[in-house]
């Protein structure tokens, strides 16, 4: 019989504390009335800014109508504006309005408070093993095909790795060379010293240091 995850289960913590993160997020920003999907919008469109919908609704894993319906709202509250592609007639891309900078700045506020509140009692020094670990296992699940986009972002902490690997991958190529041209050698003494045992023995007798 199948039982739930327990609660120090990794894999339900994520979840749970994701969960509760956005739950405060919800609650802090009922006042600018907007909803939290309209907020992940504007936060992507903020870093990511001149990206087309196809782009965006992949980013945000939502469908595209769904996504549509988003940039409507936002743009009818003058927040977004889609602007024509120089290098197609047919694509729009997406912009932020100035209009909207100080709603950003009210979001940045509230999400800066709720993760104060999240990391209360937690040293500075374990937030950023924290943050560590976490990109980490972001950085894990990205390089397994699971989200392509997501590991582009992930910038020093993929170059990191990457190093790393190629500096491992350097140090085994040297070993099994060493070890190949250990073998190489051991064989051509052993070649030399079955010629040696079969073929007349001198007349003198050789010192043992002469054979080292």
């Amino acid at each position: 019989m199948n039982t739930p995850p327990s609660e120090k289960h990794l894999g339900f913590l994520i979840n749970d504390v994701a969960r509760l993160v956005r739950r405060a997020f919800d609650q802090r920003a009922q006042s600018c009335s907007l909803t939290r999907a309209q907020w992940q919008v504007l936060a992507y469109l903020f870093h990511n800014e001149g990206s087309n919908q196809a782009t965006v609704a992949e980013a945000l894993d939502v469908e595209p109508i769904t996504l549509s319906r988003h940039i409507d709202r936002l743009e009818a509250l003058g927040y977004v504006a889609r602007v024509p592609d120089p290098a197609d007639r047919r694509a729009r891309r997406l912009h932020l309005t100035e209009s909207v900078r100080p709603l950003l700045d009210e979001m940045k506020t509230i999400g800066n408070e709720v993760i104060d509140t999240a990391l209360e009692g937690i040293t500075a020094e374990e937030a950023e093993t924290l943050i560590c670990l976490l990109s980490r296992i972001r950085c894990n699940m990205a390089g397994r095909g699971v989200d392509q986009a997501g590991s582009d972002a992930l910038g020093d902490v993929v170059a990191n790795d990457a190093a790393t690997k190629d500096a491992s991958a350097k140090t085994v190529a040297s070993r099994a060379a060493g070890a190949k041209a250990s073998t190489a050698k051991a064989a051509t003494t052993k070649t030399s010293a079955a010629k040696t045992s079969t073929a007349k023995p001198p007349a003198t007798k050789v010192p043992q240091k002469a054979l080292i």
